[in-house]
């Protein structure tokens, strides 16, 4: 089963963005993105025709709101579906789906954390949002995927939490350099921020692969993951 992740900077990118989404398509079980707003979706319309969605929303500010989405290709049973911590103002939000592909089960997380304060670092709602998540999929007997747009650092706290509950975290462990790209840099050159997004795995989820691709569809970089 295949995964891709990405910030897709709601329409910015469309004319990359599209053609990248259609190519992805073909073998693409689910999708989640964040900062999917209504022009970006209705951009991809025909390209994830053959996908049932599932959105959320969440208005804190001008710079601090949530449009996102987890597609998942029609045949893949939806169990249950929910969106999480959207009456917490001081959080970010997430998006789950409960799915069965054949016989197995599965639990995917699209999470999108809070951009402000500009640096990427640890504050007590960063770290609330984190354990809140933690906190939801404990009890989960299943493969669980958390992934998305984190918008914090690599050595934060609010990130290491996920390692000290059993989770790997790929982004370390396939040593990836960076998550963003020259359009973010080009924007704010004194403030080069390399990680921001992120994949975590619970201990019953088997992985095939991990990639991070190197592209120009977002100011973010696709994760994308493939499991038993």
């Amino acid at each position: 089963m295949k995964f891709v992740f990405l910030n897709v900077w709601g329409d910015e990118m469309r004319d990359e963005l599209v053609p990248y989404l259609e190519k992805q398509a073909i073998d693409t079980d689910v999708f989640c993105f964040q900062e999917a707003t209504d022009s970006m979706r209705q951009s991809c319309t025909h390209v994830l025709a053959d996908y049932q969605e599932i959105s959320g929303y969440k208005y804190i500010s001008d710079v601090d709101s949530f449009p996102m989405s987890i597609f998942i290709k029609k045949g893949i049973e939806l169990i249950s579906s929910d969106t999480l911590f959207a009456d917490d103002m001081n959080v970010g939000l997430a998006l789950y789906a409960e799915i069965k592909y054949g016989d197995k089960k599965a639990y995917v997380c699209n999470a999108f954390g809070r951009s402000r304060p500009s640096e990427k670092l640890d504050n007590l709602d960063r770290l609330r949002f984190s354990q809140k998540l933690i906190e939801f999929f404990k009890d989960k007997d299943a493969p669980v995927i958390i992934g998305g747009d984190f918008n914090l650092g690599l050595t934060t706290e609010s990130i290491g939490m996920f390692n000290l509950h059993n989770y790997r975290n790929l982004i370390t462990e396939f040593s990836v350099k960076t998550t963003r790209n020259h359009l973010i840099w080009d924007r704010y050159p004194d403030n080069k921020m390399l990680h921001s997004d992120y994949v975590f795995l619970n201990d019953k989820t088997k992985l095939n692969s991990f990639t991070v691709e190197d592209n120009e569809v977002s100011d973010h970089l696709p994760m994308i993951l493939q499991i038993h």
